[in-house]
């Protein structure tokens, strides 16, 4: 007996939208309980023709105008997070630090303090590291990065591959020595499936595009609205 089975349908461009007003809602909600101000000279607002969001000026702005207030305790930081006792006790600092604090609390889901925040934030960015060879060879030519690795000759695609693969390495190596380490805990009872190597590259792109150095105390850390 054939059964009849639906391919997935991917969301139109208007449910995309829908779905990014409603998390751009949750996440306006979130920056009033985090007492996180934003200026009435700033719109942040669902681009239509992607569902991307985006922060625009409604009005010429100088330099030293405040156009947000954002406390410290709002920011998502090693201090901040409810991961700090693990990463402390673990001695994980810097970024690595960072990256176990964006997986953590996205585990958490609706239970973390910073759900209002990470639920609008891409899982990603689309960094060199996470691109394919094709990605590479189209979107890198013509570049520094090019230029270093071919010597000003042809493009060497190759080469340019070969430090992205070092570069995976290197990371798997942190991965491997620093955070696999964690899940074997019994007393951490950390869940695998958000702490993997593909979690760890996610966590990490977030970190090379958006994070902020904030102070001696906390560190670099993901900052809410000045990161958009």
């Amino acid at each position: 007996m054939r059964k009849n089975c639906k391919p997935a349908v991917k969301p139109s461009a208007a449910a995309a939208v829908a779905m990014a007003t409603r998390k751009l809602r949750a996440f306006k909600n979130w920056m009033k309980s985090q007492h996180v101000e934003c200026s009435d000279a700033l719109d942040v607002v669902v681009t239509t023709n992607s569902s991307a969001v985006s922060v625009r000026a409604l009005c010429d702005l100088n330099v030293g105008d405040l156009v947000a207030t954002i406390p410290k305790e709002s920011c998502l930081t090693v201090k901040t997070s409810g991961a700090r006792q693990m990463i402390e006790e673990s001695e994980l600092e810097g970024i690595l630090a960072l990256a176990v604090v964006i997986m953590y609390e996205r585990s958490l889901g609706p239970l973390s303090p910073w759900f209002g925040y990470l639920q609008l934030i891409p899982y990603s960015e689309p960094i060199p590291l996470l691109w394919s060879l094709s990605q590479i060879d189209s979107l890198l030519a013509g570049t520094e990065l090019h230029k270093e690795n071919s010597s000003f000759m042809p493009i060497d695609v190759g080469l340019t591959m070969q430090i992205v693969k070092d570069d995976k390495a290197l990371i798997y190596e942190d991965w491997k020595e620093c955070i696999e380490p964690l899940l074997t805990s019994v007393s951490l009872q950390l869940k695998a499936e958000h702490f993997g190597v593909k979690e760890y590259l996610a966590a990490k792109s977030l970190i090379a595009s958006r994070s902020f150095e904030i102070d001696d105390y906390h560190g670099c850390g993901m900052v809410p609205l000045a990161d958009l």
